[in-house]
């Protein structure tokens, strides 16, 4: 039987960051998940709504119900931690977490960890400012403002290509503003993130004109020596996430 998380607690890290921490309980069964996984699997993320958020005492998310319905179902207890996104993964690489969600797969992130089957799915959409031509072009990558979350890939990706990169916004809120206020001329965003800070702010999902920009899958990074020690965890969590999917 698998139990609902308990014991939580909560601390602010820094601005708008808190950190959670979330014990499950496993009675009875609990001999065999040891076989799998360790007896508390050490998972940390960021608040990135609507995929994993802290919301009345509770984290939520699409990501999160997902990881959670994939833990539940191989009994194994887990233990997770909200954190900025940058932290989250050095928590990973330097070894003080078993792994970090929701990721997608990139070659500096397979150096130390493995990414499990898709959790979840990202569009990525170019978002124009008032007045703004929705065309993404050789002229007006130079002469137009460009942005996205700092510190995201989306960010360092609009850098390397040669992109006009302005203002370094912590998130989506922030860049949504940038882009009203015309600071700045076009945003790059998870389209599931934009618009869940157009609700937030009480505008319609069309206020800005979008384009298509990618769609990437996402998943959990687990490391390679936590992998290396229990080899059958992420077939075992693999099949299990294809199930709550399902």
């Amino acid at each position: 039987m698998f139990l609902k998380p308990h014991n939580m607690t909560s601390y602010l890290s820094f601005s708008r960051r808190c950190t959670l921490l979330l014990a499950s309980t496993i009675i009875s069964h609990g001999a065999a998940a040891n076989t799998i996984g360790p007896s508390r699997l050490m998972l940390t993320t960021q608040d990135w709504p609507p995929y994993q958020y802290y919301e009345h005492a509770e984290m939520k998310g699409v990501a999160i119900t997902t990881v959670k319905c994939a833990l539940g179902s191989m009994s194994q207890p887990y233990q997770f931690t909200m954190t900025s996104w940058s932290d989250a993964q050095m928590r990973v690489q330097n070894g003080n977490q078993h792994g970090f969600f929701v990721a997608t797969e990139t070659l500096e992130r397979n150096e130390y960890a493995a990414v499990s089957t898709p959790i979840a799915e990202q569009k990525i959409n170019w978002y124009f400012g008032a007045g703004v031509e929705p065309k993404i072009t050789e002229l007006n990558k130079l002469n137009l403002k460009f942005s996205a979350k700092f510190g995201s890939n989306k960010w360092f990706w609009l850098k390397r290509q040669g992109f006009n990169v302005v203002k370094q916004p912590r998130d989506a809120k922030v860049l949504l503003k940038l882009l009203k206020q015309r600071e700045i001329d076009i945003a790059l965003e998870d389209q599931l993130v934009f618009e869940n800070e157009l609700d937030v702010a009480g505008l319609s999902k069309d206020y800005f004109r979008s384009q298509h920009m990618e769609t990437k899958k996402m998943g959990v990074y687990f490391s390679n020596r936590f992998l290396n020690e229990y080899s059958g965890f992420l077939t075992s969590f693999n099949r299990a996430v294809e199930k709550c999917k399902g």
